[in-house]
């Protein structure tokens, strides 16, 4: 927001240099990004009159002027071909300084002297323009200094507005917040309008259709508008807020907009409302028969699906049924809060102008003016969520300044369609509770000046138990004031948050340290980097349509989120349930960029709604993710491509490390996993996670080159069951017996189950069971398959014998017969 100081002391009379009124911003809590003079190093530039334009006796392209600055008259050469005899423009005299130090001596230029220069808006820098000189207003005195003329005489200061702080997007917005800081009054214009006698309700009519995208719409009509140049001091507001001058009634609508914050936009009456003839149909939807046949009927509407209008700026927009737009019974005209459209566009034949004044839903606007790329002052407020009690204030100040600067005549009386009307809330402020969060002793009567200094409403004020309670009515211009503390945060900011004093909180003396699930929510990531993966963090708001790639069924439990009420993009729309999807977009993020190995886990919360509860169920999640290689092929080794069971090692090293022993793989069909390649983890018996390799059509979507394996886990459920009591035994100093046992079993069975029934046989003498052959194919028959496991048997006592040894496995190997009907092959 650029705020000029010349523009602001029109609405409080303060007496600060820019240097002092920036620092007093900054310390009350807006950022100020810059403080520019924009006439700082002009010197010497004057009011002067063509008297006599001759041609350059020794050069074709320029001319000899004789220009009278009333003190003097000057011969000075110029290129320019735009002026003639009787204009008044800019004149550097010899000695004056133009912008960025260049300093103007007396010349001769192809043999005739030089006594200064006039000058261009370009050299000027107020414009772009360098093909001809600045023409100036005849009525301007000779002599009077370029800067008073043209507001060069003048600072800007640049404040950065938070997007809660919409009431600051605008000079009176500016001007209130000075006035709270500096105890000054600020200063309202008035609007003194001397309506005609002719009813608007005969000129024009509104029907808001869809109320939920706009909240109130106000309208305005002017006859007899006389389209010119707005004058300078309007000129000169505009450009140092960075809006470049069209004409006088574009103007008053941006002028106002940077007054009061309040978007407008100025429709060409005749434009708008050519004669409709009876016959044309009423809109498919909604109760429009009001507005049949006659003029100026307005409908506030959703677009249709594939309605085409040319914008502004000339272009045909395809619109869809998201976007509001402001149409007659034939067509849209405008879109609500972004652009107007170019056949109602006020051009210099323009006689009749409506005056829109409305209130918009910020997250359509913001939906809006992204999928158009169409961002624009208006729209930036709109977004921001303005003030709908502003509205007829803005409306009836553009129409009183057309009156005034446009020879406008306006109808009597005004269209204000406001469905539900916005109250000021109420809040309650407690004397002492300010005192106790800020550390300070402030009275009653410094208080309330402090809120009266930012347009805040006090009500009444209760004494009770030797506390005061001030109940106060927020205006709606303040929507960030919600609750007791943002009160108590207006306060110290205008109080000064420098003249708080710095104080320790106070308490009794502990002991620092981590607590149990913090020391394990350490340790986690470092098993976890230790294995070889990196730890990423991202964003908890995710892609909707992440689900869909994934395949997801519409009823599925992760599909149940929390949908954001203002998203940035469509990419962080909704809280995410899993982890899976923000781990996948890295990994995708950096295959696309010929990153092939990608090690990466995260450990971070997921937002599971609650039925009948306001706030989720927030469950820490562990998640990880692996693809490509682990390293790449160099002269002394090849690489090898990462697989399931790397994914799973790194389970089991986590688990060995939190000391978790109770814990399998249960294979299970999941829509996220290839089928037959994934699987629960089951700490104690109950679901913990899921592990598996990314199907392979969700593969595809994302454009993966290597296949993907992913697991999640929860966190509470591996801090429940960590056991971090580490027992020393002594290693037996007894050898041990090694047997090798293979079978011919289903091919269903998997080895967890078979490796839970060797261990459940084998006791406390079978110390390491290990699978080291599955062999499938050739004498093996189709549905089964073999494999060979390494048993190895010790005592801490003794030296087993064998018969001891072959009486175990026998046990075993009966078990496994008597289960799963096994065919041995080795013995």
């Amino acid at each position: 927001m650029l705020v000029s100081c010349k523009w602001l002391k029109e609405y409080i009379d303060f007496n600060l240099t820019p240097e002092e009124l920036a620092e007093q911003f900054a310390l009350t809590g807006t950022a100020v990004e810059k403080v520019e003079f924009s006439g700082k190093d002009i010197e010497k530039i004057i009011v002067g009159e063509i008297n006599d334009i001759q041609p350059h006796p020794n050069a074709d392209n320029l001319v000899v002027c004789e220009v009278n600055t009333g003190e003097e008259v000057l011969e000075i050469v110029c290129g320019a071909k735009n002026m003639k005899t009787g204009d008044k423009v800019p004149v550097a005299i010899v000695g004056a300084v133009l912008p960025g130090g260049i300093k103007i001596k007396k010349s001769k230029i192809r043999g005739v002297e030089s006594f200064g220069m006039m000058c261009s808006s370009n050299e000027l820098r107020l414009g772009t323009d360098a093909t001809g000189l600045l023409i100036l207003d005849k009525d301007l005195k000779l002599g009077e200094d370029i800067k008073n003329i043209l507001g060069l005489d003048n600072a800007v200061i640049e404040l950065e507005i938070t997007p809660n702080r919409p009431d600051c997007m605008s000079m009176i917005g500016a001007a209130r917040e000075a006035g709270a800081f500096t105890g000054l009054p600020i200063k309202i214009p008035s609007n003194q309008i001397n309506e005609i006698n002719e009813p608007i309700e005969n000129k024009a009519k509104v029907d808001i259709l869809d109320s939920d995208l706009c909240g109130r719409y106000a309208a305005r009509v002017v006859t007899n508008v006389k389209i010119g140049p707005s004058p300078l001091w309007m000129q000169n507001h505009l450009k140092s807020a960075g809006i470049r001058a069209i004409n006088n009634v574009v103007d008053i609508t941006n002028y106002v907009l940077m007054e009061t914050g309040q978007p407008l936009h100025a429709f060409d009456y005749e434009k708008l409302f050519p004669s409709i003839p009876p016959s044309i149909p009423p809109l498919p939807r909604g109760d429009t028969e009001g507005l049949k046949g006659g003029k100026g009927g307005l409908i506030v509407r959703r677009a249709f699906k594939d309605e085409k209008m040319v914008t502004l700026d000339g272009v045909e927009r395809i619109l869809d049924e998201d976007i509001l737009v402001i149409a007659d019974e034939e067509k849209a005209v405008a879109l609500g809060g972004v652009m107007g459209g170019a056949t109602s566009e006020v051009s210099d034949k323009t006689t009749t102008v409506l005056i829109e004044s409305a209130n918009f839903n910020p997250a359509n606007i913001m939906k809006t003016s992204r999928k158009l790329g169409l961002i624009s002052e208006s729209s930036i407020r709109f977004e921001r969520g303005i003030d709908p009690n502003g509205v007829i204030y803005a409306l009836d100040r553009a129409a009183y300044l057309m009156q005034e600067l446009a020879s406008g005549k306006v109808l009597k009386g005004k269209i204000d369609v406001y469905p539900v009307k916005k109250n000021p809330i109420i809040l309650n402020l407690r004397l002492s509770r300010i005192n106790n969060i800020l550390g300070t002793d402030l009275n009653e009567k410094s208080v309330k000046e402090i809120l009266e200094g930012l347009g805040l409403t006090i009500l009444d004020t209760q004494v009770e138990d030797n506390d005061v309670t001030i109940k106060v009515s927020v205006p709606t211009f303040r929507p960030d004031l919600e609750r007791e503390i943002d009160l108590i945060e207006e306060v110290a900011r205008i109080y000064g948050y420098n003249n708080i004093e710095s104080s320790l909180p106070e308490g009794r003396e502990k002991q620092g340290g981590l607590s149990k699930e913090q020391e394990l929510d350490k340790k986690i990531r470092n098993i976890l980097v230790s294995s070889g993966l990196n730890e990423v963090i991202t964003y908890s708001f995710i892609d909707r349509n992440h689900f869909d790639k994934l395949g997801l069924a519409e009823d599925d439990s992760l599909r149940n989120t929390i949908k954001i009420k203002n998203p940035m993009s469509d990419e962080q729309a909704v809280m995410r349930t899993t982890l899976i999807p923000s781990l996948i977009e890295i990994a995708r993020y950096n295959t696309a960029r010929d990153l092939y190995n990608v090690q990466i886990f995260e450990v971070g919360r997921v937002f599971l709604p609650r039925k009948n509860e306001i706030l989720p169920n927030e469950p820490a999640m562990i998640g990880g993710l692996i693809t490509g290689c682990w390293f790449d092929a160099n002269w002394y080794e090849k690489s090898r491509e990462i697989d399931f069971f790397d994914l799973k090692g790194i389970v089991e090293f986590l688990f060995l490390n939190l000391g978790i022993n109770k814990w399998e793989l249960k294979r299970i069909t999941h829509p996220i996993f290839h089928p037959g390649r994934s699987a629960e983890i089951l700490i104690n018996d109950k679901k913990a996670g899921i592990i598996g390799e990314l199907h392979p059509e969700a593969q595809a979507v994302y454009e993966f080159p290597k296949k993907v394996y992913v697991f999640e886990i929860s966190e509470a459920d591996l801090i429940l069951a960590a056991n971090l009591n580490w027992q020393l035994t002594e290693i037996s100093r007894h050898p041990g017996v090694s047997r090798d046992i293979a079978f011919v079993i289903d091919e269903e069975v998997s080895a967890s189950d078979i490796e839970k029934e060797i261990l459940n046989k084998g006791g406390n003498l079978l110390k390491k069971v290990r699978l080291f052959d599955i062999y499938r194919g050739g004498q093996i028959a189709e549905g089964k398959k073999s494999m060979a496991y390494s048993l190895f048997f010790q005592a801490n006592d003794r030296t087993l014998v064998d018969s001891e040894v072959s009486e175990i496995e026998d046990k075993i190997v009966s078990r496994l017969k008597e289960k799963y009907e096994i065919e041995m092959r080795i013995s």
